[in-house]
């Protein structure tokens, strides 16, 4: 099973925090009028701390991405390049068995055969 980061309960607990003070809000024994007035403020105030997160999510982990972008193409030619050959190495010996390692196994399968019926 997979290990929980606490990103779950993170979420859960702020979407909670909200659905509460939302809800405290909207039980006051308030006008209408003033409740929305409150709700606007405070929805004012959380998008403009989402948006401050953004801003910091992106100046912190721009640079680190552009790198990434960078870095990973090269990389994964370089693994290529050096996988491939094995691969293609890997297969011939699969699909195309050398003649020597054929008449090897010929050779040894009448005494494994042989052997067997020995014990029997």
């Amino acid at each position: 099973m997979a290990k929980e980061t606490g990103g779950g309960f993170s979420t859960g607990l702020i979407l909670g925090a909200i659905i509460g003070t939302v809800a405290g809000i909207l039980m006051a024994p308030k006008p209408g009028s003033e409740t929305r007035s409150e709700l606007l403020e405070k929805s004012d105030y959380w998008r403009e701390k989402a948006e401050k997160l953004s801003e910091l999510v992106v100046e912190r982990l721009g640079p680190t991405i552009e790198t990434v972008r960078e870095n990973v193409p090269p990389t994964l030619e370089n693994m290529r390049s050096r996988v491939d050959p094995l691969i293609e190495q890997v297969n011939s010996r699969f699909i195309n068995p050398e003649p020597d390692m054929a008449d090897q196994q010929e050779t040894e399968e009448p005494t494994l055969k042989s052997d067997s019926t020995k014990s029997t």
